[in-house]
């Protein structure tokens, strides 16, 4: 798969630029490895690093994007303590990001030379490094245009769309029915679909976890923004949370969703998708608008006569990207619950 092949490169260059940045050796212990307790996380490679008589391994999750918005999904899975400990590799991590991950105790290594590992015998915490000329190969292909994005999460929700007519993509994601076309050759090219040329074309996802978590990983920065998000202030956060959002033609996402779902969060945010502007939901329940405020409205982007969720809220898998952006301990928690609850059987019907 050609993204395997450019994951191999970003991560020797990464180990290259570690070894001359601090001295210590670092070598590829395999891709793609499977430990106990990875049924819902699978690291991209296994490194091990010389730092005494016994090497230290790192489970490895690899960003594709020349960025760090939010902490790896992976830690949703993989929590700090568990051994091996994961190591997040990127093209490049400002220093801002760089902070963060060491307030998360999110180990990282990129590109520039940028790294912080602390375990047994080993401390490092170098950031500063500026970003390199010339990045290795890192390519999202068209995942950075929505319109390709809506696609795939409209192939991702709705497990029997994927072999049906282009006419009827179109209409579930709520797009073009041009677009549908390019979208399918795109994932054909990446390695993400196989297409199989019988008097009616059989398309089949090949890897939908791996699809699925690339998307999660694009959504914030390629998808979110295009969705008009405003926000709002709610004086009596806990009775608006409540509400019965249908009447307003809006579901709810975010960690009321996660929430409704799970039934584990105690939300603090409020994250609200609808097809109308806000103002009489604003007006019924006393919002003001608040550039801080703890409620978020989005446009809806799916069609949600088509794709199938629970009353009141957003398709699960929408649920758990709002989740993950947040870079939030105890949201990542929920959304592995939602993962293991209300997504993971649903993807593996893909494969």
């Amino acid at each position: 798969m050609r993204q395997i092949h450019h994951d191999r490169e970003l991560l020797q260059a990464v180990l290259e630029a570690f070894t001359r940045t601090t001295g210590l050796k670092g070598r590829v212990a395999g891709f793609q490895p499977k430990f106990p307790g990875t049924a819902h996380f699978r690291p991209d490679a296994l490194i091990e690093l010389e730092a005494g008589k016994k090497p230290l391994r790192f489970l490895v999750e690899i960003k594709r994007v020349d960025r760090l918005d939010t902490a790896t999904q992976a830690r949703a899975f993989w929590r700090e303590g568990k051994q091996p400990a994961l190591l997040l590799v990127a093209p490049f991590i400002t220093a801002h990001a760089a902070q963060r991950c060491r307030e998360l105790r999110l180990f990282f290594m990129d590109a520039a030379g940028n790294a912080y590992i602390d375990g047994p015998g080993i401390y490092v915490f170098v950031t500063g490094n500026k970003r390199p000329i010339e990045l290795p190969v890192v390519q999202g292909g068209r995942m950075n245009n929505p319109a390709t994005m809506k696609v795939i999460f409209a192939l991702l929700c709705q497990p029997d769309l994927i072999g049906c007519p282009y006419r009827e993509i179109a209409a579930a994601a709520n797009v073009a029915l041009g677009t549908v076309g390019p979208a399918i050759k795109e994932l054909e090219k990446r390695g993400h679909m196989r297409t199989f040329r019988t008097a009616t074309p059989q398309r089949k996802l090949a890897d939908p976890e791996r699809l699925l978590k690339e998307w999660v990983e694009f959504y914030p920065a390629n998808l979110r923004p295009k969705l008009r998000p405003r926000r709002f202030l709610a004086p009596d956060f806990m009775p608006f949370a409540e509400i019965n959002l249908e009447k307003y033609g809006g579901y709810w996402g975010g960690e009321v969703a996660g929430a409704r779902l799970t039934h584990y969060l105690k939300p603090q945010t409020a994250t609200v998708y609808a097809d109308q502007p806000p103002a009489r939901l604003a007006a019924d329940n006393r919002l003001r608008a608040d550039l801080h405020g703890n409620v978020e409205f989005l446009d809806i982007f799916w069609n949600a006569d088509t794709i199938r969720h629970r009353p009141g809220v957003v398709p699960p898998i929408l649920a758990y990207a709002d989740l993950v952006a947040t870079q939030d301990g105890r949201n990542l928690e929920t959304a592995r619950l939602l993962y293991e609850r209300e997504i993971a059987s649903d993807i593996r019907r893909l494969a």
